[in-house]
């Protein structure tokens, strides 16, 4: 059987169960998912101070499982240590907001993504110019509900993403709509069917894509970028 780990970069355990719930109804059968969280760092990520708080654990569960499972998801739409976890191991790290990004870039000329608050907008728009398809993002912004409160009332959440969508359709050219929050998924398919455009829900598209790089037997070149970090030069941790 093969393994794959999604790492919750937040120290809400209730997401744990909620994680495993939806990803046991959409991966393959021959794959078995595990779902952890960090301990210590933020309750969400919702600014570039949490994300920073919640690095040192993830890498330190990462650095745990590289050798027990052959693909790790970091899952939050923020990708936090994505780069520092892929130099640390042999197999596949994956992050929902790359994944999506190139998924949305095969259904449509122009996607355009729908986070969490006003700051989401911005810090999207510098993750495309990192992922390299800045050209293909018509835009991106931020419903007024945090995190912690997206499954509160569902009805509202999908409410305020479909009415930003059209919003994103009409003015701004998206073909594609990106959900931007992993913490979305119990709504992506109420906001498909009111849409009837690609929707791409970021926890689903991570989980498949490490799938379709275990299937090929593929994982992240280490000539360039990615190097193998001193860990000795690290210390109080």
């Amino acid at each position: 059987m093969k393994r794959i780990l999604v790492i919750n970069p937040i120290t809400t355990e209730e997401f744990n169960s909620s994680a495993k719930e939806y990803i046991d109804r959409i991966k393959s059968p021959d794959f078995e998912v595990e779902c952890v969280n960090i301990k210590k760092g933020p309750a969400s990520i919702e600014t570039f101070y949490d994300e920073a708080y919640a690095l040192p654990d993830i890498l330190r569960i990462v650095d745990e499982y590289k050798t027990k499972c052959d693909a790790i998801v970091i899952n939050c739409f923020a990708d936090p240590a994505l780069n520092a976890a892929r130099e640390i191991t042999e197999i596949p790290i994956v992050g929902p907001a790359e994944a999506s990004m190139a998924l949305a870039i095969l259904l449509g000329h122009k996607f355009a993504v729908i986070s969490t608050f006003r700051n989401s907008g911005p810090w999207i728009e510098q993750q495309a110019r990192t992922y390299g398809v800045e050209d293909r993002l018509a835009a991106a912004v931020g419903i007024d509900i945090p995190v912690l409160e997206l499954k509160k009332d569902l009805k509202k959440t999908a409410s305020y993403l479909i009415d930003a969508a059209k919003e994103l359709v009409e003015t701004k050219g998206a073909e594609v709509i990106v959900l931007g929050c992993t913490g979305m998924a119990p709504v992506a398919e109420m906001v498909k069917k009111e849409l009837g455009i690609p929707v791409v829900e970021p926890m689903a598209a991570a989980l498949k894509i490490a799938e379709m790089l275990v299937d090929l037997n593929l994982k992240h070149s280490k000539i360039g970028l990615y190097m193998e970090p001193d860990k000795s030069k690290i210390t109080g941790y």
